[in-house]
């Protein structure tokens, strides 16, 4: 195991890229989750699902229904639900989350950081 800057724990590179490999090739529903080194817009669409995925879960909705208010199919919800983040734009996420009535800031910091943020309420 080895620690990054912001104290969380990961396993070896190795490790980490022969189980997202694994997952990939997966049928079965898997959350991808973020790698160590995801790009602050990797990290705000991950946001973006990860409220999505609560907001279903903390209202209690089936899926069947979360996907008629977003207009979108099951499979596409899926994707979202488990933060396929790579099937989506940022803009999308963000539309889908306008339209669950979810109030979210998005932050974009420009002047040397490298961060942005997606927080939903």
């Amino acid at each position: 195991m080895v620690k990054n800057n912001n104290h969380s724990v990961f396993p070896p590179q190795e490790e980490f890229e022969r189980v997202v490999k694994r997952v990939q090739k997966s049928d079965k529903k898997t959350n991808i989750g973020l790698s160590p080194n995801a790009s602050p817009m990797e990290r705000a669409k991950y946001d973006f699902c990860q409220t999505i995925a609560r907001y279903r879960r903390e209202n209690n909705l089936a899926e069947k229904s979360i996907a008629q208010q977003l207009g979108i199919t099951l499979s596409r919800l899926d994707s979202i639900l488990y933060s396929h983040i790579d099937e989506f734009t940022l803009d999308e996420l963000a539309s889908y989350v306008s339209n669950l009535h979810i109030l979210f800031e998005l932050k974009v910091f420009s002047y040397g950081r490298k961060e942005a943020t997606a927080e939903a309420h």
